[in-house]
């Protein structure tokens, strides 16, 4: 059985985070921390074109080499993006006593933390999980959330509803942003 997950938002602004790994998913995960505003550095035996691009901006930080220890001292996030169960389980030990939250993508058993599917419209972010189990459903979810975001325009609604409480006295945010958002309604059903 699987444990459950506590869902957070991490702010990682300006905060060290590791990628490592050649496998496809180098970019996506480095471009995820990027937008994050985190400080990633990458550990890449053979780095292709689009992270070399980003080392070469300053965007990140590129060790064209294979793991280390010491790599995982002073990050506060991890992730290990090739599959390799020897790799993962070490890191996973280092990880775990130099206390970074550390996933290892595809190897469930030795993370601390599981990637959340997010689907985002402007300033609203939803994230779904499925404790690292079934992260093709998150993905196909995320689509259909994306697709239902995008036909309502949301992130027009959200700047507004944003404004509205940046101009709406704390006392009375509670009763006009609730008479604001009381319209909101989902309608259908998940076909499976």
């Amino acid at each position: 059985m699987t444990d459950p997950v506590f869902p957070i938002a991490l702010l990682l602004k300006d905060r060290a985070c590791l990628v490592v790994g050649t496998g496809p998913e180098v970019v996506s995960r480095t471009q995820a921390l990027l937008d994050a505003r985190a400080r990633p550095t990458v550990v890449c035996s053979a780095p292709n074109q689009a992270v070399r691009a980003l080392a070469a901006s300053g965007s990140i930080e590129l060790y064209e080499r294979d793991f280390i220890d010491s790599d995982l001292r002073g990050k506060w996030l991890a992730v290990l993006v090739d599959e390799n169960p020897t790799l993962a389980a070490r890191m996973a030990s280092i990880a775990e006593t130099e206390r970074v939250f550390f996933c290892a993508v595809d190897q469930p058993e030795h993370n601390s933390y599981a990637h959340m599917a997010q689907a985002r419209a402007g300033l609203l972010t939803i994230a779904i999980s499925t404790a690292g189990q079934a992260p093709a459903l998150g993905r196909r979810l995320r689509e259909e959330i994306e697709r239902l975001l995008s036909a309502a325009n949301m992130s027009a609604f959200v700047e507004k509803l944003a404004v509205l409480r940046q101009n709406t006295p704390s006392s009375e945010r509670k009763r006009i942003l609730g008479e604001a958002v009381a319209g909101v309604h989902f309608s259908g059903k998940i076909e499976l």
